[in-house]
């Protein structure tokens, strides 16, 4: 007899399922991604890892969605904050981007972002989960960019290096706390920037 999957399975439980991807988003980001246990996680969802499974067919599409979720969260979080930031300049614009990006609370976002993104050097699917994250941080940015009136031809470009800046600086700033140095750091990027957009 073929196996029945969770999607075929006739009347599944889709609220029960959002509601346990969404806690096990939440265990993912305190724990991490890495060496990711089924009984740990199903155990700390007070599941049996058969019936974890039951939900979502195997670890790899458990993964997968975990993955989704967490982007679609942070996705929607960073737009309602740029949607918010009263920005006159792109000084003030990326000023404000990575005042919200190195926020403490930001952290365990910014520790899971940065563990996926060494995953996708490696393998699949992270590698296309990555630059599918890559694409809409830059193109959000972009359009950001393009309301400050810079050229179009130039706001991708710009977007992709500040967004590849900030996640460098993220880096350091998780590696070493240093908070100080960190932020001087930032502005010392945006001097530069601030001299290429007058140029």
């Amino acid at each position: 007899m073929n196996a029945v999957t969770p999607e075929a399975r006739p009347g599944r439980d889709t609220a029960r399922r959002d509601e346990l991807l969404a806690a096990a988003a939440d265990y993912v980001l305190a724990h991490g991604l890495a060496g990711l246990s089924v009984r740990p996680l199903a155990a700390a969802l007070g599941l049996s890892h058969r019936t974890l499974l039951y939900h979502f067919a195997s670890k790899d599409k458990l993964i997968l969605d975990i993955l989704d979720v967490v982007r679609a969260r942070d996705g929607v979080r960073i737009a309602d904050y740029l949607s918010r930031v009263d920005a006159r300049t792109a000084a003030e614009l990326f000023r404000s981007a990575w005042a919200y990006f190195s926020a403490p609370e930001r952290a365990p976002y910014t520790r899971f972002f940065h563990e996926v993104f060494a995953l996708g050097l490696h393998a699949e699917p992270y590698r296309t989960w990555v630059a599918g994250v890559l694409d809409s941080r830059a193109a959000m940015i972009a359009a950001a960019l393009a309301t400050l009136d810079m050229p179009e031809a130039r706001t991708r470009a710009a977007a992709t290096m500040i967004t590849a800046a900030v996640r460098g600086l993220q880096l350091h700033l998780l590696t070493t706390g240093d908070r100080e140095l960190t932020d001087a750091a930032f502005e010392e990027l945006l001097a530069a920037l601030e001299a290429r957009l007058r140029s």
